[in-house]
Formats: C-alpha cells, sequence, structure tokens
C-alpha cells in the first residue's frame, strides 16, 4: 500500500518485507538505500527546525538557573562524555560503525537487546542523567506547572509494533526513546516496548565525526542520517496518525535535531553540547514538557478519544470529518495496515465507526484509509468518482477529500504546510488524503476456508474487470489491497478491490467533483446565505493525473515490469497483464501466508523448513534484483505445491489451479531467460492455457472451475478457525 518514486516514471512501493511475521522481524531497510532515498531531500542548516520546537518560548532565567545546577551536580557527567567522545575522535568512522556488530557476534546478545557498540553504551548512563536533570529541573512556576511530563530513557530491548498488521518490523531500537507520559516507565518491561508510546527518539554516536551532515556539499546523506530515517519510518508506522518524526542527534559532543516528514527530513544547525548548552537544554526542555501531542507529530485532525468511549479501555483516536461528510469517526481496534515506508503514501487503515453528537459510538464498523499523495496526482477520491455505476467487488466508497487543519479550512495538511513553507516552483508536495468506505474486511491470508479464499478472489477480479471496462486499470494489485468482507451479506461479495489511488483513467474522464468555496469577494452587497464558507458540486471533465507509468508493490508487480525497472525503463506502461500476474502473485502469497501460521513458532521440522525458506524466497526480497531473481529461479508457485505441508493443508483443486499457474510460469521463464519463447501444449485437463491465463475471462474460468468443484466435494476444502 505504500509507494514512492524510483525514477521519473515509476510509483512503486518502498519496499516491505512481506515474508516476515511479529515472531521474526527482519533486519530493515538497508542504509545505503535510504541515503539514495534521502538525497535532495535534505535541507541542512534550517533554521525553522528550532521555530518549531518553541525553543525561545523557555524562560530565559529558567534555563540560565538550569545551566548552572546542571555545571555543578554534574560536571563528572560531563567530563566523561568529553573524554569518550576525545578518545572516539582518534578512530576512524569506518571501524567504530562496525564495532556493535562485531561485539554482538563475540557475544552472542540475544535478539532482544538491540545492538549497541561499548562505546555508546558508556554514554548512556551520563546523558540519560542530563537529560532527567534538564526535563525535572523546577520551572519558574513551579513544579508541575508545564502541561506535559514526557521522559527520555536509554533503550535496552528492542522496539515492536503493539499490533498484528504490519509485515516485517525491523528488528532495532534507537538509544533513546522520548516516553509519551511518564508514568508509562512505571509498566512492566514487556509493555515499555512499544513504537506508539513513543513522542520522539535520540540516536547517539561517540564520535564528533559521526555528523549528520555530508562529507561534500552536494554529496549522499551521513550514514547516522540514513539510521535516524530508519528510526522515523518505524516511528511514524508504529504511532498512530503521526505526520512527522522529531529526533535529536547526539555525535561525541555535538548536537542537531532532526525533524522528518513525508516529504524529507529538515535537520537544524550543528550545535556542542557545552558550548552551546543553553540550546541543549531548550531543545530537552521543550521536548520533554513544552510541546503539545500536535507539536511531537500528531495529525492536526486527530484528537486522543476519551477512555470512556471503548468499553474494554482501548485507546482510541478522534478523526475530524471525511470530505463532505460531516460525520466525526473513532477508530475501533488497531489499524488493519500500517506502511513501512518514509517518503511514500504511508498508508494506514483503521475500522471506524461514528461518533454522534452526544459523543457515543453509533452505527456498522467502516473503513478509514490515511494516505499522503503527491501534488502532482490526483486524489484517490477523484478515481472512485470517475466509476459509472457500483460494483459489489469493489471497496463502497462514502466519501474522500485532502485532509484540512482544523483551524483554517482553507488550507491543506501537507508536507510543506506542516513546516510552514511554500513548496519551490520545481517541487512536488506530499498532501494527506483520506477516504471512508461503508466496507469492513479482513486481509486475504485470513480466509476461513478455501471457497471464501476463490469466492473472494474472483469477486475482486471480476471488480478490476468492471474497471478495466471503463478504462480505468488498478495498478497496484497487492496483498494489502484485496480483502474478504466481514459481512458478506452486507457487501455483497465474498471479498473486495480496494485503494485505487494508483489506478489509471484515459483522459478526459468525466468526475462530479465537491469542492469548499469561500464567500464572494466582489462589489456590491453579499447575500445572506453566502456569507460562511460553502460547498458546491460541479461536473468536471477532466485529463486524470495519476503519476508514473509503472506503478505498484514490488513482491507482487509482473516480471515484465520489474525487467523495465531494473533497466532504468520506467516508461514502460502497465497494462490489464501486469495486473492479473498481480493476481496470482496475491494468491500464492495469501496460501503461503495462511499455511505458515500454522507452522507452531518453535517448529523445526523439515517441512516447516521448507515452507518458510520458500515463503522468505519468494517474498522476502528488498530489491528489484533480488524478486527477479527470485521469480526467474525455481518456481516460487512450484516450491509452494511441492512442500509436505501444503499437500496436507489444501485441496488438490487448489494445487492444481497453482500447478497450472505454474506451468505457465515455466514457459515464461524460460523466454525471460533466453529470448527463445516456447508455448505450452493444450491439454484437455488444464483448466487455463498459456494463451488466455492472464485475461479476465481466463483468469476467472480458472478460478470459478476449482471453486465449483470445491462445492462438488465440500468434504476436500481445508477450514481454518482461528486468524493467524
Amino acid at each position: 500500500m505504500s509507494s514512492t518514486a524510483l525514477t521519473a516514471d515509476a510509483h512503486v512501493g518502498m519496499v516491505d518485507n512481506h515474508a516476515s511475521d511479529r515472531s521474526q522481524y527482519d533486519s530493515g531497510f538497508s542504509h545505503p538505500a535510504l541515503q539514495k532515498e534521502l538525497h535532495k531531500r535534505v535541507p541542512y542548516d534550517d533554521q525553522s527546525v528550532m521555530s518549531r520546537l518553541r525553543t525561545s518560548s523557555i524562560d530565559d532565567r529558567f534555563v540560565d538557573e538550569c545551566t548552572r545546577t546542571l555545571k555543578d551536580k554534574l560536571a563528572e557527567d560531563i567530563k566523561t562524555l568529553n573524554v569518550l567522545a576525545t578518545r572516539a575522535d582518534g578512530y576512524l568512522i569506518e571501524y567504530l560503525e562496525s564495532e556493535a556488530e562485531i561485539e554482538a557476534q563475540m557475544k552472542s546478545a540475544p535478539p532482544t537487546q538491540p545492538k549497541k557498540s561499548r562505546r555508546e553504551l558508556q554514554m548512556y548512563g551520563p546523558l540519560e542523567r542530563i537529560l532527567e536533570h534538564i526535563a525535572r529541573a523546577e520551572s519558574l512556576q513551579g513544579q508541575g506547572a508545564e502541561a506535559f511530563d514526557r521522559l527520555f530513557r536509554s533503550q535496552s530491548t528492542i522496539l515492536t509494533p503493539n499490533q498484528y498488521h504490519t509485515l516485517g518490523f525491523p528488528k532495532f531500537a534507537p538509544d533513546f526513546s522520548l516516553l509519551r507520559d511518564r508514568s508509562l516507565s512505571q509498566l512492566p518491561q514487556a509493555q515499555q516496548r512499544r513504537w506508539c508510546d513513543r513522542a520522539g527518539f535520540i540516536e547517539v554516536k561517540p564520535s564528533n565525526n559521526q555528523h549528520a551532515y555530508p562529507t561534500v556539499a552536494g554529496g549522499p546523506a551521513s550514514s547516522l542520517l540514513a539510521q535516524a530515517a530508519d528510526y522515523a519510518r518505524l516511528h511514524l508506522s508504529g504511532r498512530p496518525f503521526s505526520v512527522f518524526s522529531i529526533s535529536l542527534l547526539i555525535f561525541g559532543c555535538g548536537f542537531c535535531v532532526c525533524i522528518f516528514d513525508r516529504q524529507g527530513v529538515l535537520v537544524s544547525p550543528r550545535y556542542h553540547m557545552w558550548d552551546d548548552l543553553d540550546v541543549f537544554i531548550r531543545v530537552v526542555r521543550s521536548l520533554t514538557r513544552v510541546l503539545d501531542e500536535h507539536e511531537v507529530g500528531l495529525d492536526p485532525s486527530v484528537s486522543p478519544a476519551p477512555h470512556s468511549m471503548l468499553p474494554d479501555g482501548t485507546e482510541a483516536y478522534i478523526v475530524d470529518p471525511v470530505g463532505s461528510d460531516p460525520r466525526r469517526w473513532c477508530t475501533v481496534r488497531e489499524p488493519i495496515w500500517s506502511s513501512l515506508s518514509l517518503f511514500g503514501r504511508g498508508t494506514t487503515v483503521w475500522r471506524v465507526r461514528e461518533v454522534n453528537a452526544s459523543g457515543q459510538l453509533c452505527g456498522p464498523e467502516m473503513i478509514l484509509k490515511t494516505s499522503w499523495r503527491s501534488s502532482d496526482r490526483d486524489a484517490e477520491s477523484f478515481v472512485y468518482h470517475a466509476i459509472k455505476g457500483s460494483h459489489p467487488g469493489l471497496a463502497k466508497y462514502v466519501d474522500g477529500g485532502d485532509v484540512r487543519f482544523p483551524n483554517n479550512k482553507h488550507i491543506c495538511i501537507s508536507a510543506y504546510a506542516l513546516r510552514n513553507k511554500t513548496p519551490p516552483s520545481d517541487s512536488k508536495d506530499a498532501i494527506l488524503h483520506r477516504i471512508v468506505f461503508a466496507t469492513s474486511g479482513r486481509p486475504v491470508w485470513e480466509y476461513r476456508s478455501e471457497r471464501e479464499l476463490l469466492e473472494g478472489f474472483i469477486a475482486a477480479l471480476e471488480a478490476h474487470q468492471f474497471l478495466a471496462k471503463q478504462n480505468i486499470l488498478h495498478r497496484d494489485i497487492s496483498a494489502g489491497n484485496i480483502l474478504l468482507a466481514e459481512d458478506s451479506s452486507r457487501q455483497g461479495s465474498a471479498g473486495f478491490l480496494t485503494d485505487l489511488d494508483l489506478a489509471r483513467l484515459e483522459p478526459d474522464v468525466e468526475v462530479k467533483i465537491t469542492e469548499t468555496v469561500s464567500p464572494p469577494k466582489g462589489y456590491g452587497a453579499i447575500p445572506p446565505h453566502l456569507h460562511g464558507i460553502s460547498t458546491r458540486t460541479t461536473n468536471k471533465y477532466s485529463g486524470s493525473r495519476r503519476g508514473g507509468q509503472i506503478s505498484g508493490t514490488l513482491q507482487f508487480m509482473s516480471v515484465r515490469l520489474l525487467e523495465a525497472l531494473s533497466s532504468d525503463n520506467g516508461s514502460t506502461p502497465s497494462t490489464i497483464e501486469d495486473d492479473l500476474e498481480s493476481f496470482l502473485w496475491v494468491l500464492v502469497y495469501a496460501v503461503y501466508r495462511r499455511l505458515r501460521s500454522r507452522i507452531p513458532r518453535n517448529c523445526d521440522s523439515e517441512e516447516s523448513k521448507h515452507l518458510i525458506d520458500a515463503f522468505r524466497t519468494a517474498f522476502g526480497g528488498r530489491t528489484i534484483r533480488k524478486i527477479i531473481g527470485a521469480r526467474k529461479s525455481t518456481s516460487a508457485i512450484e516450491r509452494l505445491v511441492e512442500s509436505p505441508l501444503i499437500i496436507q493443508n489444501t485441496s488438490k483443486f487448489l494445487r492444481s489451479l497453482l500447478a497450472q499457474y505454474n506451468a505457465v510460469m515455466y514457459f515464461r521463464r524460460h523466454f525471460y531467460s533466453t529470448g527463445v519463447y516456447y508455448k505450452a501444449q493444450p491439454s484437455p485437463a488444464l483448466l487455463v492455457s498459456e494463451d488466455d491465463a492472464f485475461t479476465h475471462e481466463g483468469m476467472l474460468n480458472a478460478l470459478r472451475s476449482a471453486l465449483n468443484k470445491l462445492h462438488d466435494h465440500p468434504e476436500l476444502d481445508h477450514s481454518f478457525d482461528e486468524s493467524p
């Protein structure tokens, strides 16, 4: 569900690891890849960072007194940090950056413990005492006069998502976390590991030379900045409704503050902790005691719900009206999906219910989707308005629109608006967009029977065909965009297709647009009914702006498009056949992951190892080259249908369907490898032939044939009562 531009003509997903689960985190997106993502996205020495932290609002007399007491009471800690920095400055940066990995291997650190070097760990104690001294110093108005009481705490354990919704959540943690409330430090250790409880973080390096700035002007981002960006994307994913992430970077005795958002990262000027101790005190005090929740990154259009709103005490959020629909919404349960990308769409999907005038929940559960659209692309709601008629296999659109600031409905929430800046003429902006669907679903890999799986796929595929007949191509078929209906009678089908954010429309489509209209400013008297802000509905004929030619999530993309991207040919247009090949990979993924959930965590049988290895090979690739390699080597489908666990836990009809598509892909793999095309010989027993394998009718016929056989032999269907 996440996207970022790889080339000027491509909008593809920043790669998530689709083959991991919560019990086995991946090592994370590579820092070199993030350094490439950061290039040209980083304004250095940006003075606005300190303005957003409101450091000037800290009373000068408090800063003077805190400086005096800190130097008096913590002189030894300051001396220790100076000595550690001086020693570290004598080593090469490459050596310092490899120390943590080498030391972790030597002492066989447990998997729940972050990899930190001995030098970094020696900084923890002095820094923690200094940070706490600043945070707890009595204000001039008396202790507790400030509204917030956050706490910087050194991080001795891995931070995790607190919900089962995002795959491949990496296995590491920053040096210090900013707990959103001091009381959280009193919870049991196991409950202190959630990213959602962090309002920010600190990353520490022992040497003054390991700073956040490029070694040459215009050069690549530093390793420290890339590492902080990695943490920032996890923070934005794990902390609900975050629109930016604040990080304090400490390198030797130097420091700076970074604000990561969907457009890039703002880096403050470089300071020295002791020469600029007043600045350091203002930064720490502001983060711990002064800034409110929205000033440390919470979406301005969202607020925490009262604990009494949900009977089980689950943390929830109140969301402002979406589009022209006047209703407010409250999240229920954890998010269905939260993207791990930093500069992509950053999609999150929640179940919500309406909040009535009395502040009570009412009505059925619906779906709320939030994402960031590029300013050079039309909004996803634009696509839904362009659809003529309806289809039960499509998510039921209620309303949508760009999100606006609550105190200024004329301004959309965007990365540059949050920065209080105007985008440069040659730059795009990331705009927050939100949609409500009157449909509730669950992930396709949580199917309860093979019949439900096939029925859900057929419904989504029929919806894709319905759109294609209107010259609308989805272009992002992935495991997160095909859902199974929670209530099939209400939906009208067992499953549905969602997320049309990257769909391509033919030019000159007719779209009904509802827009906010300011009161007129012309000459003469203004009629009473036009004094306030109003809305109007118009029919608009417009060529759509849908971004690059190639779109999608890499792990589910067709081989043809992957080859085009690997050759930097991002201008290759996506086709219906590309989308239908993606449907196949989603089906394979769903079966893999459903069967993966049946394997006990500590099971080490050869059968389970075979399945897990095949799953990771097929969907664990983190680069285009690795994904293509997995497709061109032994087929993911072949390894799937040959797995003993698959044979034991699937019907022969589903295996036959997959085996026959494997035969089609075999001949295609041979073509991609040699350039020589061999066509599969037709057979009366085949459900699908190479000629129509990736046409709507061909794929639908194959799915329906397998489904009909399951209807005729229900005893061969495999049921899954529990959620994975």
